[in-house]
C-alpha cells in the first residue's frame, strides 16, 4: 500500500472508533497526517489526527507497510507520575475483560515502564494460546491507577 492508501485506511479506522466509542453525534472538523521514523519501535509510524467536535480522546492507529493494523493507542488514558505496584492476577483478569481476550490468555513479561508522553505504565506480553502464533501475541501498556489499556500492539516485537 502507498502512503495515501494507508492514510485513508487509518482515517476510516479512526472514524469507526469515534463512532463506536466517541461522543454522540460527532462532527469531524479536520484531518491531519504526519509520518516519521520511531527509533524505539524500529518502524515508520503514520500519525493521523481527526479533530472532532465533541469530547473524545485522540486514538492513534498503527499500520505496517502492507496496510495491516498493528496496534493502537488511546491518548485519553494516562499513566502515573511515579511507578506503582500492580497485582499480576488482577491485571490479567481486567485486561482479558477489557479487550475481550480468550480465557486461556497467559501473561508473559510484566514490568513497570515509562511510556512517553503518558507517564509510568505496566507493559506486559500476553499469549492468547498455549502455543501462540505470531498474531496471537499482544504487547499492552496499562495504567497502574485504573488498569485501563493505554496502548496495544499486535504480534511479536
Amino acid at each position: 500500500m502507498n502512503d495515501q492508501e494507508l492514510e485513508a485506511r487509518s482515517i476510516q479506522e479512526i472514524v469507526r472508533r469515534v463512532d463506536q466509542d466517541g461522543p454522540p453525534e460527532p462532527h469531524v472538523l479536520n484531518t491531519d497526517s504526519q509520518t516519521e521514523w520511531d527509533s524505539r519501535m524500529l518502524r515508520r509510524i503514520s500519525m493521523n489526527t481527526l479533530h472532532v467536535l465533541g469530547r473524545a480522546a485522540d486514538i492513534i492507529i498503527f499500520f505496517d507497510q502492507n496496510g495491516k493494523v498493528t496496534g493502537w493507542r488511546d491518548d485519553g488514558r494516562k499513566g502515573t507520575e511515579m511507578p506503582r505496584w500492580v497485582d499480576r492476577d488482577l491485571f490479567l483478569k481486567v485486561v482479558i475483560n477489557e479487550l475481550d481476550l480468550p480465557k486461556e490468555t497467559r501473561l508473559g513479561n510484566f514490568d513497570a515502564v515509562e511510556l512517553p508522553p503518558v507517564g509510568w505504565t505496566y507493559q506486559a506480553v500476553l499469549f492468547l494460546a498455549p502455543v501462540p502464533q505470531p498474531d496471537q501475541i499482544l504487547r499492552v501498556w496499562v495504567s497502574p491507577e485504573n488498569l485501563r489499556v493505554i496502548q496495544c500492539l499486535y504480534g511479536p516485537k
